[in-house]
């Protein structure tokens, strides 16, 4: 382990030159404003909470490495509390003037965030790679909590002299949180680097050391980003109108061609899960008229936004290949990269609803329900558990079978929300693109028919059982979440402030 501590130690130093711990100790702002460069690592701070629960934490560890790995973990994910505990003192709220829809602009569509999205799959694709095997994944770990490490030091100064000023503690940003990050996975030394491994352990440490510390210079260089772009020029980010389909129009069913006996019992399975979840109760609940159409929207579609708007990411670097090797995969990444677009109609349907008026969320509050209230975990972890499945399963054949999956979920709760989405344009005026079931335009000369869709390559015999699996963790995923909604719409949770 000891070129892998080399490696650390260098990747460390060069990381802490970079360009935005100069600009936090320059007087290009002043500084109660140093700070407040909070907003552009929100994403990536509060999923860290995710990334230590279900990515790096070994369910039941059976080593003494996996343990100080896991008691790593244990710690981080407290750290998203105290950064929200900061982000108020900063009067965050206030100077950004965010309501719910703002910030979920900001989190999973604005281009200055692109990098943070990104980030978070790479983190994934890291611990996917490292095959569970626990020397790999203290390569990657131990490089984490090395830039986290020279992030707290340069932020525990700045934090310092600001308490001076306001006689407030900021505990994730100052002292307090530096001095819980020793630099060292579980705050352990002397586990790990004692080790001595074998050559391709070796080379696989140290290219996960790397990969994790290039994913952190690019997080730096999105912090960086956003000082130069809107601190020192006393901007602040703002959502850009929302936009809706050109045409009114129904997304055609897709059917799916056969190619051969294997795809012909593929689609079997399908539609055997697809007709067990049309019958599911929280359908029935839609369909009832107790409440009106738009309340019944509202009831529950807070609790999908990770769902829909996290389906973009899911689709552009979890299901798709970087570099393409066949036409195959070629093939997956067209339909993945349409698919990535549909999220883009979901805010207008948001405002089409007024759910911000219905939520009454301020910036940090709405932080605080996606990332902490307990009935968003369910949908955080599924999203997090596709894109992992994604990253595993690189053969796509598998990769397609996994998208008709999920598309095929989707077919009946659209079938579902049209029918309300409509009647609430119908009586409101305004469209609801998303919920309507407008995301993906029907070719040319199929306006109002099926689209017909055949799988890139060929499933082999030997990955029937396989595909069937991944097939099924979709769908139960989907079931999970119904029988969620299903409860949390009965009880009205997100219509008491309306």
């Amino acid at each position: 382990m000891e070129n892998v501590v080399k490696l650390r130690d260098a990747r460390q130093e060069q990381i802490s030159r970079h360009a935005f711990f100069d600009w936090m100790r320059s007087d290009v702002v002043s500084l109660s404003d140093r700070l407040t460069f909070a907003p552009a690592g929100a994403l990536f701070i509060m999923q860290f909470r995710d990334m230590n629960r279900w990515v790096l934490r070994f369910p039941e560890p059976r080593s003494e490495f996996e343990w100080v790995i896991n008691l790593g973990t244990l710690e981080d994910e407290k750290h998203s509390r105290m950064f929200l505990q900061d982000w108020r003192k900063l009067d965050l709220d206030n100077r950004l003037g965010w309501r719910a829809g703002d910030v979920l602009w900001w989190l999973f569509l604005s281009p200055d965030q692109e990098v943070f999205r990104r980030s978070g799959i790479e983190f994934m694709r890291l611990a996917v790679d490292d095959g569970d095997d626990a020397m790999i994944r203290f390569g990657h770990s131990e490089a984490g909590e090395a830039t986290g490490h020279v992030m707290l030091s340069n932020t525990a100064g700045v934090a310092s002299e600001l308490s001076a000023l306001t006689g407030l503690d900021y505990g994730y940003f100052g002292p307090y949180h530096l001095e819980l990050e020793s630099g060292h996975v579980g705050n352990t030394e002397g586990v790990f680097e004692t080790v001595v491994l074998d050559r391709d352990s070796r080379e696989r440490a140290s290219a996960a050391c790397t990969r994790m510390f290039d994913i952190f210079d690019g997080i730096f260089d999105g912090f960086l980003h956003y000082a130069a772009t809107y601190l020192n020029t006393g901007t602040t980010p703002r959502r850009p109108r929302t936009r809706s389909a050109a045409e009114d129009w129904t997304a055609p069913p897709v059917e799916i061609h056969p190619c051969d006996d294997v795809d012909v019992e593929m689609i079997r399975h399908v539609e055997a899960r697809k007709q067990q979840l049309r019958a599911h109760p929280f359908y029935a609940w839609l369909r009832d008229a107790n409440h009106t159409p738009a309340e019944r929207l509202r009831r529950f579609v807070p609790m999908w936004v990770m769902d829909i708007l996290g389906y973009r990411d899911l689709n552009r670097y979890a299901l798709t290949y970087a570099e393409p090797a066949s036409p195959a995969e070629c093939a997956v990444n067209a339909w993945a990269s349409r698919l990535s677009e549909h999220s883009g109609l979901f805010l207008s349907d948001w405002e089409a609803l007024d759910l911000d008026q219905v939520l009454g969320h301020d910036a940090s509050s709405t932080l605080e329900w996606l990332f902490l209230d307990a009935d968003m975990d369910l949908h955080r972890q599924n999203m997090i558990e596709f894109a992992k499945l994604a990253l595993r399963h690189r053969a796509p054949a598998l990769r397609w079978w996994m998208m008709v999956a999920l598309e095929s979920t989707g077919e009946e709760f659209f079938a579902q929300t049209r029918p309300l989405a409509l009647a609430v344009e119908t009586e409101t005026g305004q469209r609801l693109d998303y919920l309507a079931g407008r995301h993906d335009p029907p070719a040319t000369g199929n306006r109002g028919g099926r689209t017909v869709i055949s799988a890139p390559a060929p499933l082999g015999r030997d990955q029937l059982e396989l595909a069937k699996t991944i097939t099924n963790h979709v769908f139960d995923s989907m079931d999970q979440q119904l029988w969620r909604s299903y409860a949390i719409a009965r009880a009205g949770k997100h219509v008491q402030s309306a």
